[in-house]
């Protein structure tokens, strides 16, 4: 465990005589602003980004399935043979 006393030493290490309590609580204020501002920003991007990444998904989702129906012969084959493939691997790795 750290002491009091301990710990007031350390900081006296830190501070000048003409230490100004008023000119820190200023630059807490000012980082804390700061912070603010760019936790703003970041969070602003984020949301923008997520929007685009859902727009994407979700013409890439339609394109697909416009797609499957255009060729629902081809489709339902490749999808017979994937699934046969994969009964195929599970009932090998079963036994």
């Amino acid at each position: 465990m750290v002491s009091l006393a301990r710990a007031e030493r350390k900081a006296t290490r830190f501070v000048k005589d003409n230490f100004d309590i008023d000119d820190l609580y200023d630059q807490l204020d000012t980082l804390r602003s700061y912070v603010q501002e760019i936790s703003s920003g970041v969070g602003k991007n984020a949301s923008r980004q997520l929007g685009r990444a859902r727009d994407f998904a979700s013409d890439a989702a339609q394109e697909a399935e416009e797609t499957m129906k255009d060729n629902l012969a081809a489709s339902l084959i490749l999808a017979v043979g994937l699934g046969v493939i994969v009964g195929y691997f599970i009932r090998r790795g079963t036994e």
